[in-house]
C-alpha cells in the first residue's frame, strides 16, 4: 500500500474521511434515483445552465464522486471498496451539490497477500487484476443506475454520461501533490479503465512525472457552453490564484485544466504550475 492504514475503514476514515456537519443534509442512493437527481439537475438549469451540461454535471458528482472514491483507494491501497448504491451517500454542500461521498459499510476486495487478507470486512481475490474486475464490476452496476436517471434528463447518451464516470475511476489522484507519486497507482486504475466489456469507451490520461500525478479526462462536462462567469474580483484573488490568472489569461472555448479539448501537454502545464504556485487557492465551484 502507497497509504498504510491498519483496516480498510481507517484508510477511508483517514485518507477520504467522512465528518457529520450541522446544516448540512445527506442524500442516499436510492433518494437520489427518486428525486435528488432530478432536483440537482432542475436547479443547475434555473442557474442558466444548458441542459445538457447540467445532465453530465449531476452524473459526474454522483456516479462520478463514486468512482473516484473506488479509484483512489484502489490506486494507493491496491484494494477497493465494492460499490453499493443501496448503501452510499452524499454530504451536500448548502448549495446543493455533493461536497463529500461515504460509500458506506461495503466489503473491501483486497488480493491475496494484501495486509488487509483475511479480515471480516474484506474478500480476499487471487491478485491485483481481481480486485480491479471485482472493483468494476460493483461500480458498473451501481453508476449505471445514475447513467440511466441521467440520460432521462437531456437529450444526452450513455456514451457521454459513462465518461464522467471513467474520469471519476481513472484521476483521482490530480492536484494533490502531497501524495506518494509512483507508476503502480497509475498501472492499477489503468487497468482497471482497460478492463474488457467496461461500458465507457473514453479513458483519461494519467501519468507520474517530477514527483506529480498529470492527467486529462477522457470526456468533457461542456462547461465552455454556459454562459461566461464574471469571475471573482481581481481584488479578493490570493497569491496563487492571480499567479495562475496571469500565466494562463482566459482563453475562448473556456475548456477546463484537464478537459480533453485542450492538448495534453497544455492540460499538464496548468497542474504543474498550479502545483508549484506559492500559496493555497479559491475552491473551484463543481462543473
Amino acid at each position: 500500500m502507497l497509504l498504510h492504514a491498519p483496516t480498510p475503514h481507517d484508510s477511508l476514515a483517514t485518507h477520504r474521511p467522512v465528518d457529520e456537519q450541522p446544516g448540512h443534509a445527506w442524500l442516499t442512493g436510492p433518494d437520489l434515483l427518486t428525486t435528488g437527481l432530478r432536483a440537482a439537475h432542475a436547479r443547475l438549469c434555473a442557474d442558466a445552465v444548458p441542459p445538457v451540461p447540467a445532465a453530465k454535471w449531476v452524473v459526474s458528482w454522483y456516479a462520478g464522486g463514486l468512482a473516484e472514491t473506488v479509484g483512489f483507494m484502489l490506486a494507493l491501497a491496491d484494494a477497493a471498496p465494492l460499490a453499493d448504491l443501496g448503501r452510499t451517500r452524499w454530504r451536500l454542500h448548502p448549495d446543493g451539490w455533493p461536497e463529500l461521498v461515504d460509500p458506506g459499510q461495503v466489503p473491501v476486495v483486497v488480493p491475496a497477500g494484501h495486509p488487509w487478507a483475511g479480515r471480516p470486512d474484506t474478500h480476499t481475490v487471487p491478485d491485483p487484476r481481481a480486485v480491479a474486475v471485482a472493483a468494476v464490476r460493483a461500480l458498473v452496476a451501481a453508476a449505471g443506475e445514475v447513467v440511466e436517471v441521467g440520460r432521462t434528463l437531456a437529450r444526452v447518451g450513455r456514451t457521454a454520461l459513462w465518461a464522467e464516470v471513467a474520469d471519476g475511476l481513472g484521476l483521482p489522484l490530480l492536484h494533490q501533490p502531497k501524495l506518494p507519486a509512483d507508476p503502480a497507482a497509475v498501472d492499477r486504475l489503468r487497468t482497471a479503465l482497460a478492463l474488457p466489456g467496461v461500458p465507457w469507451r473514453k479513458r483519461p490520461d494519467l501519468r507520474v512525472d517530477g514527483g506529480l500525478y498529470l492527467g486529462r479526462k477522457g470526456g468533457c462536462c461542456l462547461n465552455y457552453r454556459c454562459p461566461a462567469d464574471p469571475g471573482p474580483d481581481p481584488a479578493t484573488l490570493d497569491e496563487r490564484d492571480r499567479a495562475y490568472g496571469e500565466r494562463f489569461p482566459p482563453d475562448e472555448p473556456r475548456y477546463c485544466s484537464t478537459c480533453s479539448l485542450r492538448d495534453l501537454a497544455d492540460c499538464e502545464e496548468r497542474q504543474r504550475f498550479w502545483a508549484s504556485a506559492p500559496a493555497p487557492g479559491a475552491a473551484d465551484r463543481p462543473g
